[in-house]
């Protein structure tokens, strides 16, 4: 099954590196993966992206976090494990495409006809028509 959609995921990776730097936040289980190695990362200090690439359905956009000066490694992560500050403008776009990868991600991983059902309702199109605001039968 594949997650992303390549050529929306694709041009959201060259709108955001037409963008940078963007901040952004840990999540929380980026926070718990750091601390299992060994660095305590605070939640409400800021994280720069400096650079992004795709990298296919395996990682998703991949962010390259600025150097800490306290730390001589370059963090690399998923952008689904980083929260986007609001105020950036592709904000939206960002946090969509994170919804979407890891609601993908997770129906990967159960089976049954509801999961199918749910992740044909997923990859099919929006309806973009706007509803009538008629109400009743007529």
């Amino acid at each position: 099954m594949q997650i992303d959609n390549y050529a929306a995921a694709q041009a959201l990776t060259k709108k955001i590196s037409a963008h940078l730097p963007i901040r952004a936040y840990p999540s929380k289980k980026m926070m718990e993966t750091m601390q299992e190695r060994g660095s305590l990362l605070d939640p409400k200090n800021s994280l720069i992206i400096e650079s992004v690439s795709y990298s296919g359905d395996m990682g998703g956009i991949m962010c390259v976090l600025e150097d800490n000066l306290e730390n001589e490694e370059k963090f690399v992560v998923s952008i689904t494990h980083l929260k986007i500050d609001p105020d950036h403008p592709l904000a939206p776009e960002i946090k969509a495409y994170q919804h979407r990868r890891v609601t993908m991600l997770k129906l990967e991983d159960q089976k049954g006809f509801a999961a199918e059902l749910l992740k044909q309702r997923l990859l099919k199109p929006k309806n973009t028509k706007p509803k009538s605001n008629k109400k009743g039968f007529g």
